[in-house]
């Protein structure tokens, strides 16, 4: 079950919505009578199993506050999973919302709701995939649907990332403190992962939801920079 869960990199700061690295080892404790009332723990390291991924999996999520996030984890967990977007949905609609009835009805029917949402998008618009090496490599993007196909191939590179995320910067300062540190969190992570050369489709995927939420209309030092219309459909906005 690891492969279906996005866990951080040893020595890497962990994204908001990622699972802590925990080296694929899970604590557990050996406990001895040693006779006359002596008790002995032994602590000892054993290979997580598939039910303690999924364990470490809502752990993560029930650790997202303010509660109104999960979706937003969901959302990044799902952007990256590599499978098959189908059987990601199935893990979280079979594994993990059976879990979160049990105990966690608030998260319970977040999760239902998110899957609706998804299962509903799959069905209206078909399959969509990016497709991205090294981080300054073009990017392909292709959807299909019952009626058409569309591909795209979109260069880009760092400085062109930077100078819309400067101007994105810009445009932030405008709004509330809360949704300001969104975006930081997730400009800032990009960043990081840019200087790293590592695929950054997720937080630009994130960034762009974010900025949907709020109004495209708003970020007009965005929409001016001259980068922005080239690269828009990495955001996930048409």
């Amino acid at each position: 079950m690891k492969n279906f869960y996005a866990i951080a990199k040893e020595g890497d700061e962990p994204h908001e919505f990622e699972i802590k690295f925990f080296d694929d080892k899970i604590k557990h404790n050996r406990v001895t009578n040693e006779g006359l009332g002596a008790i002995n723990i032994e602590s000892y390291l054993k290979p997580a199993t598939d039910a303690e991924y999924d364990m470490k999996f809502r752990e993560a999520m029930y650790a997202i506050k303010p509660i109104y996030k999960v979706p937003h984890f969901l959302d990044y967990q799902f952007s990256r999973y590599e499978g098959e977007k189908t059987e990601f949905l199935a893990q979280i609609r079979y594994v993990i919302l059976p879990r979160s009835k049990n105990g966690k009805p608030a998260h319970a029917e977040i999760i239902e709701k998110w899957l609706e949402s998804k299962e509903e998008k799959s069905a209206s618009i078909g399959t969509y995939t990016i497709q991205t090496g090294d981080v300054h490599a073009p990017i392909q993007i292709q959807q299909n649907s019952n009626h058409s196909s569309q591909k795209q191939i979109i260069n880009y590179t760092t400085s062109e990332i930077n100078d819309v995320f400067s101007a994105l910067r810009v445009d932030i300062e405008k709004l509330d403190k809360s949704i300001r540190e969104d975006f930081n969190l997730e400009i800032n992570y990009a960043v990081k992962q840019l200087e790293k050369e590592n695929d950054i489709k997720p937080q630009l995927l994130n960034i762009g939801k974010l900025i949907s939420n709020v109004g495209l209309p708003i970020f007009t030092n965005l929409i001016s920079s001259g980068a922005f219309e080239a690269i828009k459909p990495l955001f996930g906005i048409q």
